[in-house]
């Protein structure tokens, strides 16, 4: 694949910079959406976009499928991207992608300092209010629709009793002093899959055989 992209120095400001599963599928993303238009079997994908899968990203990126719709749903809460999903395909768009891959002082170097200044003025401007649209856009989603979303993905896990499910929701959909995160929100890497099946083993009654084994941590 020839070519390259362009990471802005403010991307080390972004919420999902330090996560590391979140900003590794993000990168990905960037390299392997559409540069421009072309058509998938009939389907106009346009510039900034992807058709895929969820089950073929986490093999790109060896990962779950927990962890790439988990990073995917944080992308989407965030404005980054937006996903549509078939029973086909995977569409994602990058948002605003030809914001951030267009040079645009590739022909317009500028040829002294006070050009040099107007224009970090307006990077600094810039920068500034998308972290500002990109923050209100996040605080936007209120608390009580992510919690739904968490609720659903709980309940999805039908094989398990509803008291483990009710119970494994409430503590992990339990707010932070400010009400603005949930408990599991502050894990980068939570799976719902793997921390459930730690819930239960935690929740069998006690046996002649599994007296002697410690308590499964990590909740």
């Amino acid at each position: 694949m020839a070519g390259f992209v362009i990471i802005h120095r403010d991307i080390i400001e972004w919420e999902w910079y330090q996560s590391p599963t979140v900003s590794r599928l993000y990168f990905h993303l960037i390299l392997k959406v559409n540069y421009c238009d072309k058509k998938w079997q009939g389907i106009l994908v346009r510039r900034g976009q992807l058709i895929t899968s969820t089950k073929h990203l986490a093999i790109e990126l060896n990962l779950s499928i927990q962890q790439i719709r988990t990073a995917l749903q944080k992308l989407q809460d965030s404005g980054d991207i937006k996903v549509h999903s078939t029973n086909r395909f995977t569409l994602v768009t990058v948002v605003n992608y030809d914001e951030y891959q267009t040079a645009k002082t590739k022909n317009n170097k500028p040829t002294n300092s006070q050009t040099i200044n107007a224009q970090q003025s307006n990077n600094n401007q810039s920068t500034t209010t998308k972290e500002r649209n990109k923050e209100k856009k996040f605080n936007k989603e209120k608390i009580e629709l992510r919690r739904q979303k968490f609720k659903n993905q709980v309940f999805e896990h039908s094989q398990y009793d509803f008291k483990i499910l009710n119970a494994f929701y409430d503590y992990w959909s339990e707010l932070n002093s400010n009400k603005t995160k949930m408990r599991f929100e502050k894990d980068d890497y939570f799976d719902t899959d793997i921390r459930l099946k730690k819930w239960v083993e935690n929740e069998k009654p006690m046996t002649s055989q599994n007296k002697g084994k410690s308590l499964l941590t990590n909740r």
